[in-house]
């Protein structure tokens, strides 16, 4: 594979860059382009069967050019911008020889630059990504406005989730070759940028190009080619040494309850659109949000007792290591009136994979007491099936933020703002604390006057405002707990309906217009 006529490719480092902002850029070859293999099926996978509902770049909804998607089951020009990996080698001249220099020991020898890119002094240490696991994403988010002014930026996040290709073996060496998402935020010209763990400073892998919906939804998940991969498909060209993979232990949000967290939280399916939901007991209850089902409720049913219009279907998708299982014959119990978002779903107690369902129980008032308490600042992780719908049977994205805000009504939480970005279809997901521990209950987004979505500014019912009503009715099923929630305070209704009172101010005198 070679350039177009009269193109080529020059790279700057920052260390060839002097304090009055002077640039010393480096010409390149281009040697090779790679296939990054397992990231074709991995996007298979996440785009489920509809991939003209996405496209990747940024831009116009057709994509960038070498990004299209109903080429993917087979690497070529046409997704080469997808899972290609570009092979550059510098060209050293007499005015570059200083970051040579300084690189290779004096020497600018052009076999000793190749050398330097696998010398053993620079081994790769290879790590199993792992849920929950910080990063740092480095690249030069609008780099070529003031490329001495911007380059080589940061952004921060954590593993949201793993995308393994079809047929992925469960050897950890074949995991790692599976498509990394993380929710660290992503600039136009950071992509090929190198992503690093954030315990260890090793390379995690290279960022690519965005994923995006064709219909604006936002999607605030970046995309990464895991480091094993980029291994595999560079040493015919460059020797790397070769090193086991390190299995990792570090993360602290791959604790037992933050895995249960993860996995008591199930994809709540009525009609064509979708919600998550949470697991709250051993005998099949989950709670999710009130609006999900607001438009297919029929115009008689009382909502304490509630019923889907005929033809509507309501299903969930409960998830376990192993298999995935749909559960039709669920019972919509409850669907509140009120600013409490809330819904209650029972699914049969039979429904369960190999004695598996992992739930997360309502707390009392008493254990939430002795708990942590959730103050402005605190970290936050938001549990859910955000963006991606039932087809690419995915399992829940995790993102990570802090709680911007709690609003509280005669001492007590009424409203939980968080910073963890959520997206369609996380609505009824979970807000757990850095234990794993479920403390809110996700409703919606922020939204601007034209409809556009703010990922980054959330709300979640507090657990400690719901608690004893749905515990209550666990006890007995009696509805009448339930339906207290249809009658908050009318100023805790205020808050939810984001009402307050406008400052009054008393009128300006007309200002003379000459003095």
């Amino acid at each position: 594979m070679v350039l177009s006529p009269n193109s080529g490719v020059d790279v700057l480092f920052e260390s060839n860059i002097d304090d009055d902002g002077g640039e010393s850029w480096i010409n390149a070859d281009l040697v090779a382009v790679v296939e990054a293999e397992g990231m074709l099926s991995s996007i298979r996978r996440l785009t489920g069967h509809d991939s003209s509902m996405w496209v990747f770049g940024w831009g116009t909804n057709k994509g960038q050019l070498g990004t299209d998607l109903s080429s993917i089951h087979r690497f070529s020009l046409r997704n080469v911008g997808i899972a290609g990996l570009a092979i550059l080698r510098l060209k050293p001249n007499a005015s570059q020889s200083g970051f040579l220099d300084i690189k290779s020991n004096g020497s600018t020898d052009e076999d000793e630059t190749e050398a330097v890119l696998g010398n053993e002094r620079y081994p790769y240490q290879l790590s199993v990504p792992t849920i929950g696991k910080r990063l740092t994403l480095h690249g030069s988010g609008f780099g070529l406005i003031a490329p001495s002014v911007l380059i080589n930026n940061i952004s921060q996040g954590i593993v949201a989730n793993i995308i393994h290709p079809y047929r992925a073996a469960r050897r950890a060496d074949e995991q790692a070759n599976s498509l990394v998402l993380t929710d660290a935020k992503f600039l136009p010209g950071m992509e090929g940028g190198a992503v690093s763990w954030d315990e260890t400073g090793e390379l995690a892998g290279l960022s690519m190009l965005p994923i995006r919906r064709t219909d604006g939804e936002p999607v605030d998940i970046s995309l990464v080619i895991p480091v094993a991969c980029i291994v595999a498909a560079i040493s015919p060209y460059i020797t790397i040494p070769r090193q086991p993979l390190q299995p990792d232990h570090v993360a602290a949000l791959n604790s037992s309850s933050f895995i249960n967290a993860r996995q008591a939280v199930v994809m709540v399916q009525v009609g064509q659109t979708w919600a998550s939901g949470v697991v709250i007991s051993k005998s099949g209850h989950i709670l999710t949000n009130a609006h999900v089902f607001t438009s297919f409720l029929d115009n008689i049913s009382n909502r304490t007792w509630p019923n889907l219009r005929s033809g509507i279907s309501l299903r969930v998708r409960i998830d376990s290591p192993q298999q995935q299982l749909w559960v039709d014959d669920c019972e919509l119990v409850f669907v509140s009136e009120s600013c409490w978002d809330v819904a209650l779903i029972k699914i049969p107690e039979t429904c369960v994979l190999n004695g598996f369902l992992p739930y997360l129980p309502l707390r009392t008032p008493e254990e939430i007491s002795r708990m942590k308490p959730i103050v402005k600042g605190t970290p936050l992780f938001a549990i859910g099936h955000g963006i991606f719908g039932p087809s690419s049977g995915i399992l829940p994205l995790i993102t990570s933020g802090i709680c911007s805000k709690v609003v509280t009504h005669v001492d007590k939480p009424v409203m939980l703002l968080s910073s963890a970005p959520v997206h369609r279809g996380n609505s009824g997901g979970v807000l757990v604390n850095t234990d794993g521990q479920f403390v809110g209950l996700v409703t919606g987004n922020g939204k601007t006057s034209t409809g556009r979505t703010i990922t980054h500014l959330n709300f979640a019912i507090p657990l400690d405002a719901i608690t004893v009503a749905v515990n209550a009715y666990l006890l007995d099923e009696d509805r009448k707990w339930l339906d207290r929630l249809n009658t908050p305070p009318i100023r805790v209704d205020d808050i939810w309906s984001l009402r307050g009172n406008a400052p009054v101010w008393d009128p300006i005198e007309k200002v003379p217009s000459k003095l």
